[in-house]
């Protein structure tokens, strides 16, 4: 990373102590950071200044980190947000994922594990980055135009805008339509490893794809009983 721009992480956090020592090393791994002591005061940094990941508390004064969180993904698709909290339920976990963050990781957690997380996300960001893909990679499926590089779905009159793992996963979709895709591919594809929460993760994912897919008859995303999903384009009668 030292022979790179480092980036930039936005961390907001509460606890003094642990937003002190996440800056420490998050400075040592070759990362730049922005410490902030509550909800309100992320939301007004985050629109001055750009980052590259975002790392959020969930229990915080004046607005916990799921209603920053909302708001950041109605201001920005793409920039990767990380949930950081002390409560381990499934239901929290399910609801910061169906937010569109891209881990959620439980207190106390190893520095070391955040930092991998942290470089695996930002490794599939940078390669989903517009800057960086083909202007012209757009794909088209039953009347559907997917343009990936600026994640926007256009089906008749309508436009719709995508978040980047939303637009990695239907670009999978569609390069492989009609075949089997095994929810290990999707998962070591998109997320980079297969466990129980990355595996809840896919769901949420494909229920919000399924979503912006509904208004197409001639194309929907099927389950394969035990083994994965299968994007299915049918003719028009």
């Amino acid at each position: 990373m030292s022979q790179e721009k480092a980036p930039h992480i936005l961390v907001v956090e509460d606890d003094i102590t642990l937003a002190t020592l996440l800056k420490e090393n998050l400075k040592l791994a070759g990362f730049s950071t922005r410490l902030c002591k509550d909800g309100e005061e992320g939301w007004q940094v985050f629109q001055k200044e750009k980052f590259d990941l975002c790392l959020l508390d969930v229990n915080m004064p004046k607005r916990n980190g799921f209603e920053l969180g909302k708001l950041i993904r109605e201001l920005d698709v793409f920039t990767p947000m990380v949930f950081l909290t002390a409560n381990s339920s499934e239901e929290d976990k399910l609801k910061g994922f169906g937010l569109g963050a891209d881990e959620y990781i439980t207190k106390p957690f190893s520095t070391q594990e955040l930092l991998a997380r942290m470089r695996a996300i930002l490794k599939r960001s940078q390669v989903s980055k517009p800057e960086i893909l083909l202007k012209d990679e757009v794909y088209e499926i039953a009347g559907m135009r997917i343009d990936i590089p600026n994640h926007l779905i256009y089906y008749g009159n309508t436009e719709k805008k995508v978040s980047g793992t939303e637009c990695e996963l239907l670009k999978l979709f569609v390069k492989n339509k009609n075949q089997l895709l095994t929810r290990n591919s999707l998962l070591l594809s998109i997320w980079g490893r297969d466990d129980f929460y990355t595996a809840r993760n896919l769901d949420v994912y494909i229920n919000k794809l399924r979503k912006v897919l509904k208004e197409n008859p001639h194309v929907e995303i099927v389950n394969v009983h035990g083994s994965g999903f299968k994007l299915v384009e049918t003719q028009a009668s």
